[in-house]
């Protein structure tokens, strides 16, 4: 089963998108801020996919999205905004980011954009494992 952490600090959209996405077949790991979501990856969960608000106090989803670009490039990220800009549209991009979409989200969307984030990824990832696997 593949795992997606889940990051907003809005408590009912944490408790609905989470609901949508293990109704999907994911196990969510939902967090209400990104300090919080980053010491679940440093404590070593596994995690397959970030979805993350972009708006938040201390630490925004670009933030997280560089972070995961920079320590671990092969888990996609996907930023949910309620209100889009040119410019944090751009910011994100540049920060890897695997899709930018617009709140609310549409559960057909959000199922089809999972699915293919996962699926581009998932090559990437086993890459990663398997050169690491064998310089070890």
């Amino acid at each position: 089963m593949k795992n997606i952490l889940l990051i907003d600090d809005d408590i009912d959209i944490l408790k609905s998108m989470g609901e949508i996405l293990n109704g999907l077949g994911y196990e969510v790991i939902a967090k209400s801020d990104g300090r919080s979501a980053l010491s679940v990856i440093r404590e070593g969960t596994c995690v397959n996919l970030v979805i993350t608000d972009h708006q938040m106090p201390a630490m925004d989803g670009i933030e997280i999205a560089c972070f995961f670009k920079q320590c671990l490039p092969s888990v996609p990220v996907i930023i949910l905004s309620e209100e889009s800009s040119i410019e944090s549209y751009l910011k994100s991009l540049s920060c890897g980011v695997f899709e930018y979409m617009n709140k609310p989200v549409r559960v057909k969307e959000l199922r089809k954009i999972v699915k293919k984030a996962l699926e581009r990824f998932a090559g990437e990832t086993e890459s990663v494992v398997t050169r690491n696997s064998r310089t070890s």
